[in-house]
């Protein structure tokens, strides 16, 4: 494993944790806001529920799911990547890299990729879990790769961004930025918007890149470091940006979120907020789960608030899934919470297990899949 000389990296549950409630244990520490009851509005059917893997066990990896075709994905820290049937989650194969795995997964092409903590990038088949190649990346990667038929780019906690052949994982071409030395334990995951590749980066720029070259076709800062402690100036973009037709998303730890044009990288509009955990948008709605566990939903053409859901603070909610109507989070104590895309109220809520949930939950055809900490995975629809 290549070391990054003076990078830190700190829990962003632990810096957000001790900033944003009232309700405090005897440490300091924050406790989640207690649940209250409301009248469900909606009913949650539980389709099927699973164990795939040991999860992310202590840490608070976000090893998020993929789906191609009939079939889900899923990581777990200690090596195991499995393969399950979307209707009614049997196991179709498990394997053992034989390293620690670091990122969620990512499927496409027959493929699907995965990274490690030593900065190896798995390429295995959909099919079976065979390993087709590996490849060396520059360090640990911790968002889950990007990846069409050609290549797949790996982000890795250094600021570099690697590009490799899904052929046969040979290099193809490598950009990096400067990232400072403290940084949240985390990162955003690339996204392939066309012939190029949006990436946000710890220090607060976000980059459109070419996928031929790497060459970067626009740069933009989302957010400035404030203060005068390292801690205060951080602005790393954890939550993976997004593209929605010819705008992306970003949004920053302790900085902004901002709506930009994909061709030119000209800002529309900003908002203060600080988040790590995601971002999701459909024609109308953006919605950010920020560092608080607040909810927020903005209008996406103009950037003013819809309205803020804060009854979930200290919780330690996942980024936003949307589901038909609703907006969906998970939270650290394994609940996920279904609220209303128009005014941010409850709808309906249901425990998964108490392990707690890190990744977001992912949506597939009006299904909702869910990956807890303790790696059992779940599917729900809601009537």
């Amino acid at each position: 494993m290549k070391i990054i000389k003076n990078l830190f990296l700190i829990s962003a549950v632990t810096l957000s944790l001790n900033a944003c409630s009232s309700f405090f244990d005897k440490d300091n520490t924050p406790l989640p806001t207690p649940l209250t009851s409301f009248p469900a509005e909606a009913k949650v059917r539980a389709l099927w529920y699973t164990s795939t893997g040991v999860g992310s066990t202590n840490e608070d990896l976000k090893l998020t799911p993929a789906i191609a075709g009939t079939t889900i994905f899923t990581t777990s820290k200690n090596g195991t990547v499995a393969a399950n049937d979307i209707q009614t989650g049997k196991s179709l194969w498990s394997i053992h890299t034989g390293t620690e795995i670091s990122s969620g997964a990512t499927a496409n092409a027959g493929l699907v990729y995965v990274g490690s903590r030593d900065g190896d990038v798995y390429a295995l088949d959909q099919s079976n879990g065979k390993m087709l190649w590996k490849a060396l990346s520059s360090n640990e990667s911790l968002a889950p790769a990007a990846a069409n038929n050609r290549l797949v780019l790996i982000k890795t906690i250094d600021g570099h961004v690697n590009a490799f052949s899904t052929i046969d994982g040979r290099s193809l071409w490598q950009y990096q930025q400067t990232e400072p030395n403290l940084i949240l334990r985390g990162s955003s995951a690339p996204q392939i918007a066309h012939d190029s590749v949006i990436v946000g980066f710890e220090n607060g720029e976000l980059a459109k890149l070419g996928l031929r070259d790497g060459h970067v076709q626009w740069q933009k800062t989302i957010a400035d470091p404030q203060g005068i402690f390292a801690v205060q100036r951080m602005v790393d973009i954890d939550a993976d940006p997004i593209v929605v037709g010819s705008r992306v998303y970003a949004a920053t730890y302790q900085g902004r979120i901002a709506a930009l044009d994909l061709s030119s990288g000209e800002e529309f509009w900003n908002h203060d907020i600080s988040s790590y955990a995601g971002i999701a948008s459909d024609s109308t709605h953006v919605f950010v789960s920020d560092a608080k566990s607040h909810l927020w939903a903005f209008n996406a053409a103009k950037g003013t608030v819809n309205w803020e859901q804060s009854q979930l603070a200290a919780r330690t909610i996942t980024g936003p899934a949307i589901m038909g109507r609703y907006v969906v989070v998970g939270d650290a104590e394994g609940f996920l919470h279904w609220i209303s895309k128009e005014d941010g109220h409850f709808v309906a809520r249901v425990q998964v297990n108490k392990s707690g949930i890190t990744a977001t939950p992912l949506v597939y055809n009006n299904v909702l899949y869910v990956y807890t900490k303790d790696g059992h995975l779940a599917a729900y629809t809601i009537e």
